[in-house]
């Protein structure tokens, strides 16, 4: 049966504020009792410690749902879409199936049958639905335990573009975005009541001195170390460099680690260097008044009191000077390099045979070609020879996406890079097309 409440006022949780007065709101939703598919033990017993462990983190508003019909699932995110509009923070959670299909991702409600992939968008939750539910916060975040097989998929006709297993990254703008695994990968359920995943973030979300932005490299080495390796969370982020913290921040009396404070200063300062800005170079020299890039920020903020349009200029954490080299780990630099795509068949756009016009993003939120009016036009038989290499620190995603006809784009497929060098080739199938890409990696 479908239950919706709220979490009751009990001597267990703060008091809940008022609607008005809630400034971080959060919808923890749950399905296990499906009716047409495999049961899930864990999702019912997951979203009890995420809501307690999202009020302890001082959640004004936490709305607990529960085997959610497709008609309940959607009511549930309208009336969420009304309590995140203007809150600091909005937080969904989502434990249940969820499966790529057509190039977009999809939440199960209890009651779905789905005899064929056209039924997703009648009997399936669109994750991009879900994600307009916070949008009317200013810190938002979506978190996605439902990295789970495909229970419809194997019936479905032959072509459906459906994957088997797992999510595929998404780019949201202004979204942090966790997923239990990488792309393409499932999730354990774990064998306590309680999924790893669910276990580390109930652990890290009331965590003290934490702010958002590194909430999922958190989660993701708890689920790491859990598993032995075997699934590795996945973070989609794009939001501001300004640490947030939903605890409040630790007494100067109790500081925290060094190697925490030097991911926090590495994080600012990216954060500060995107936003471009005096309000975000005072930001980082806030919390780092003699910190490694403290010059360079005082230098930047002058320049851009004296000319409002200058550029801030760039400096890595490899140009400045390491006070201790010997104590700091080395950096990884992965490369990509080589990337060619080879086109086996067409969308057929319009039915007309027309070429497809290709890009790829990567979830750092780097696109190639650069301007979103710069494309590659591709015909069946055809390659397009990628002649660029790209950098990272750390392993990424990438989607190959092609423009569709009223002015967005859908996603072909997704590659999750790994970690692993050497060269590799695969085969993507979304949105009616057939791709083989061809990568190499190297690990320096």
């Amino acid at each position: 049966m479908t239950r919706v409440w709220l979490i009751a006022l009990t001597a267990a949780f703060l008091s809940v504020s008022t609607g008005a007065e809630a400034r971080k709101v959060a919808l923890v939703i749950g399905n296990s009792d499906y009716a047409n598919t495999s049961r899930l033990a864990n999702p019912v017993n997951d979203i009890k410690i995420i809501a307690a462990s999202a009020k302890q983190a001082g959640f004004d508003d936490v709305t607990i749902a529960a085997d959610l019909s497709v008609n309940d699932f959607q009511k549930a995110m309208r009336d969420f879409r009304a309590k995140a509009d203007g809150a600091d923070v909005a937080m969904v959670y989502f434990a249940g199936h969820g499966i790529e299909a057509q190039g977009k991702n999809w939440l199960i409600p209890t009651d779905a049958q789905l005899k064929s992939d056209l039924d997703l968008p009648y009997e399936a939750i669109n994750l991009d639905r879900l994600m307009e539910s916070v949008s009317g916060a200013q810190v938002r975040m979506v978190v996605l335990d439902s990295c789970r097989n495909n229970p419809f998929g194997r019936s479905w006709r032959s072509g459906t573009r459906a994957v088997v297993n797992g999510l595929a990254g998404v780019e949201a703008d202004d979204v942090l975005v966790i997923f239990a695994a990488a792309p393409g990968q499932t999730a354990a359920d774990g064998t306590a009541g309680n999924s790893p995943f669910a276990t580390s973030l109930a652990k890290r979300l009331p965590q003290p001195d934490v702010p958002v932005q590194l909430l999922g490299g958190l989660i993701r080495d708890d689920v790491l170390a859990a598993t032995g390796g075997s699934q590795r969370p996945f973070v989609s982020a794009s939001i501001t460099g300004t640490p947030v913290y939903l605890v409040p921040r630790a007494t100067p009396t109790a500081p925290a680690a060094s190697g925490d404070r030097s991911g926090l200063e590495e994080l600012l300062w990216k954060g500060a260097m995107a936003e471009n800005n005096v309000r975000g170079f005072s930001a980082y020299l806030a919390e780092f008044p003699a910190g490694k890039f403290a010059g360079q920020a005082g230098d930047n903020i002058n320049r851009l009191l004296k000319n409002p349009g200058a550029t801030a200029v760039p400096v890595t954490m490899a140009a400045v000077e390491d006070p201790a080299p010997a104590t700091r780990p080395s950096a990884r630099r992965f490369t990509l390099s080589n990337v060619r795509v080879e086109c086996v068949k067409l969308t057929g756009r319009l039915g007309l045979g027309l070429p497809d016009q290709l890009f790829l993003r990567f979830n750092t939120g780097q696109r190639f070609p650069e301007g979103k009016s710069d494309i590659y036009s591709i015909k069946k038989g055809e390659s397009w020879a990628v002649n660029q290499s790209f950098e990272f620190d750390q392993p990424v995603s990438l989607q190959l996406r092609e423009f569709d006809d009223i002015g967005g784009s859908d996603n072909i497929g997704t590659i999750d890079i790994g970690e692993a060098p050497g060269t590799f080739t695969r085969t993507l199938d979304g949105d009616a097309s057939d791709y083989r890409v061809t990568y190499t990696l190297t690990v320096a």
